[in-house]
């Protein structure tokens, strides 16, 4: 992993430098895969996307304008226009262009989505202007397109997908997310943690919640769903599992430590370890959580005075974190045995994607 992501590193880098070179599909066979990075120009204002294949250097930058909430579906990425509000999609052609299944039409006020970790399906809910939710669920292509039977919470809150299982079997939501963060917070948080089996029509109720204002997860494969808790949402967390066919809970004590925001939960491939950033308030220091599931004991993986890095993924067989700083973006990789810390790139790294 470590020789793959310092060859990511260079071709983001000479991209950077020269500008869009030739687009990857146009040069590759019929299948394939490229790493996708997305950076800031600070000068310009505007956002590029990095599609970069590894094995031939083939590349392509595509320009954008404010992008946001950015999540790889199928061989695309969808993003939302900061100021028009506009629900795009961009590839490794180098093409842009309106989704084609996912609108803001008149009178949606917010639009949220979750990909599948596979990207072939995705969950997003609409919310209109009097605040009323729905969620839906369609393949990467838009087939299997569908309303999911899921009320709509209460003025002031709406429902926000959170994880999407592959086969677009299960979706893990918010049934109490507020409308607006409170401005300046750090972490998002989820106030009534829910699940629907999407392939059987059935909720399943995760015992105790809702618990409190914290961060959540879910494994890829939705087997496993967690939470941090603490009372009123203000740590230290505890971390509470759980395993979503048989309702069995695992619940690991909270650390003795003096962090009291924590947010960017996430897990492994089987849920036996998670990774969360903390702070002690509303600005630094910060922290870099390490949780075991198997032997419940949570650790302290890296203290920050000044960043506030994120967690996106365990990588080498769950020995390292590839993280990004939460305000300057760009790319890291956290060995979990020695400590150390090697900036990938200075791009932020979104994931893989198939190319057609």
């Amino acid at each position: 992993m470590r020789s793959r992501l310092a060859v990511l590193a260079l071709l983001v880098l000479v991209v950077a430098v020269w500008g869009a070179a030739v687009p990857v599909a146009a040069r590759q066979g019929p299948a394939g895969r490229v790493d996708v990075f997305v950076g800031e120009d600070a000068e310009t204002g505007l956002t590029r996307l990095y599609f970069l294949d590894a094995l031939s250097g083939l590349s392509t930058v595509v320009n954008i304008e404010s992008g946001r909430y950015f999540a790889l579906v199928g061989d695309y990425v969808i993003y939302e226009k900061a100021r028009t509000g506009a629900i795009m999609r961009a590839n490794a052609r180098g093409t842009l262009e309106p989704h084609p299944f996912i609108r803001r039409s008149a009178g949606i006020e917010q639009i949220r989505w979750a990909a599948s970790p596979d990207g072939g399906a995705i969950a997003w809910v609409e919310v209109n202007a009097d605040g009323v939710s729905a969620l839906f669920v369609a393949q990467t292509d838009g087939s299997g397109l569908r309303q999911l039977p899921v009320s709509t919470p209460g003025s002031g809150q709406m429902l926000l997908p959170l994880a999407l299982s592959n086969g677009m079997t299960q979706l893990v939501y918010d049934a109490a997310h507020p409308l607006e963060s409170p401005p300046g917070a750090l972490f998002e948080v989820y106030e009534h943690l829910s699940v629907y089996r999407i392939v059987e029509e059935r909720f399943v109720a995760l015992s105790g919640e809702p618990i409190c204002p914290c961060a959540a997860a879910a494994a890829p494969d939705g087997r496993t769903v967690s939470r941090l808790e603490a009372a009123e949402g203000r740590g230290p967390f505890a971390l509470r599992l759980w395993d979503v066919p048989t309702g069995a809970e695992t619940l690991v004590p909270a650390p003795n430590l003096p962090y009291r925001l924590a947010g960017d939960l996430i897990l492994n491939e089987t849920g036996t370890l998670a990774a969360y950033s903390a702070a002690t308030g509303d600005g630094p220091p910060y922290a870099l959580i390490v949780v075991d599931a198997v032997a419940r004991r949570q650790r302290l993986a890296r203290s920050s005075e000044a960043v506030r890095y994120r967690p996106l993924a365990f990588i080498d067989g769950d020995s390292a974190l590839l993280l990004t700083d939460a305000e300057a973006g760009g790319t890291l990789k956290l060995d979990l045995t020695t400590g150390e810390l090697i900036r990938v790139s200075d791009k932020r790294y979104l994931g893989a994607i198939g190319l057609p």
